[in-house]
């Protein structure tokens, strides 16, 4: 548990946090909140929808300082990493690794008096749609002993997609949707708790823009789409796809398709992102081929050594791996997986845990992959 004078520091710093980079991110996204009025300790399970949640969260809780549940990588930043800890205290969560020591972390901070707040679903959303939360987030509320408030963020994937490095002008709201006393929490069971945070912060994108049209300004709208989207749906190329200010383009067949202000598809079999996503998630278990999606990124075994390697996506047929330099992964050896941002794919193998990281080059394909593989694998 921290001194007293840390506290001071976190509380301090957080009022400044308050007034300066939340005010700007504030007047950037054109986002407005409503306060998160239930009396601290207090567990707060929000969705994910831009990497700057925590800052849309955190001025929608004013009153005192947040511990937020956060992607370990943070902790390997150096210099930043000592500031980051001493004046935040965020708890650390390993992507593509089991979370039950996170979940002990969180449990220990509000025992102590502090808030917490997560993004239960583990990850930003590519397509515009919320996922089902972590199964065990209803054992968690349940055994905190402390209210549950459910928060929705709405407007912020049109706002900042994770695909892109640039901010859209629209509009954005944040708001908590329900508070679950600790009598009500113990009434029910952890799945019931579990389905209705799901509910209450679920968000799909599409479906408001459906019924509130609102326009997300940007001078290159499809920018950095090829980062979600990479199998063409005419041709069914790999590798293929670019794009150019409001287009996405397949450099293949010349299949092309333009974002409109509201985000939507101009014409072509797919409205959305989100109905192209969901495609291709499907497209790729017969996708037959090697070295796709090749780049050159660094490997690193977290706690050991890091390395420049050559990677590709091997996929001969009826199974996948990755080749990483000399070695080749079966997706079949890869116990979990996942992702930071857009450049960080973290995975976990009997042999440890492991980030490869390549600034330039497409990871994502390689989690879709696995994921589409591995299910085929358990009858998922």
């Amino acid at each position: 548990m921290p001194g007293e004078s840390t506290k001071d520091k976190r509380t301090g710093f957080w009022k400044f946090l308050q007034f300066t980079a939340g005010k700007v991110f504030a007047r950037r996204f054109r986002y407005s909140c409503e306060q998160i009025e239930a009396e601290g300790p207090v567990l707060i399970v929000s969705n994910h929808v831009t990497n700057h949640d925590p800052f849309f969260l955190g001025l929608a809780h004013k009153r005192a300082p947040l511990s937020f549940v956060a992607s370990e990588h943070i902790f390997r930043l150096g210099f930043i990493s000592k500031v980051i800890d001493k004046l935040l205290s965020p708890i650390p969560r390993s992507k593509g690794a089991s979370g039950a020591t996170t979940v002990k972390n969180c449990l220990r901070r509000l025992r102590a008096g502090e808030s917490v707040a997560l993004f239960a679903e583990g990850d930003c959303t590519w397509d515009g749609r919320s996922k089902p939360v972590f199964p065990a987030t209803g054992k968690l509320a349940k055994a905190a002993g402390v209210p549950l408030v459910t928060f929705r963020i709405e407007g912020g994937y049109l706002s900042s997609p994770r695909w892109s490095k640039k901010a859209r002008k629209g509009r954005m709201h944040g708001a908590p949707v329900h508070v679950y006393g600790v009598d009500e929490l113990k009434a029910m069971t952890a799945e019931e708790v579990t389905r209705a945070i799901d509910r209450d912060i679920f968000e799909d994108a599409w479906a408001r823009q459906d019924s509130e049209h609102v326009p997300y300004a940007s001078k290159a709208r499809a920018v950095g789409l090829e980062r979600a989207l990479f199998i063409c749906p005419e041709c069914g190329g790999t590798c293929c796809m670019k794009t150019h200010r409001h287009s996405l383009k397949c450099a293949l067949c010349g299949t092309e398709r333009e974002l409109d202000e509201y985000g939507f598809f101009r014409d072509g079999r797919f409205r959305t992102v989100a109905e192209w996503d969901e495609w291709q998630k499907t497209a790729i278990t017969g996708i037959r081929g090697r070295g796709l999606f090749r780049g050159e990124g660094s490997l690193t075994r977290i706690g050991g050594a890091k390395k420049k390697v050559d990677y590709s996506l091997e996929l001969p047929g009826g199974r996948g791996e990755i080749r990483l330099g000399e070695m080749r992964l079966p997706f079949s050896e890869i116990s979990d997986m996942a992702m930071v941002k857009t450049n960080r794919l973290l995975f976990t193998t009997g042999e440890g845990y492991y980030e490869l990281m390549d600034n330039k080059g497409e990871l994502r394909p390689f989690l879709i992959a696995w994921e589409a593989f591995r299910g085929t694998e358990t009858g998922k």
